[in-house]
């Protein structure tokens, strides 16, 4: 799992969002494509906002397309052709 922060101290909470010294975070995921078009891995992130989350995923993308969504919200892709 790829987190945007590194801190110890990490109360959690049963909804979506994590409570680190204070500051509200949410998170993602980041789903590798595949040739054929699906899914075939998932990586869980850990950010503080959208800008965050982005700049993560566009760093997944090597050789495969990644789709980053939090919950059922389409964040978007990011592609090979886009760097």
């Amino acid at each position: 799992m790829l987190t945007c922060f590194t801190y110890l101290a990490r109360v959690s909470f049963p909804t979506r969002y994590h409570c680190l010294i204070g500051t509200l975070l949410a998170e993602y995921r980041a789903y590798l494509i595949g040739d054929d078009g699906h899914f075939y891995d998932v990586f869980r992130l850990t950010c503080a906002d959208d800008a965050e989350a982005i700049e993560m995923a566009k760093k997944l993308v090597i050789d495969r397309d990644v789709e980053l969504w939090q919950l059922d919200r389409k964040i978007g892709t990011f592609s090979l052709k886009q760097k």
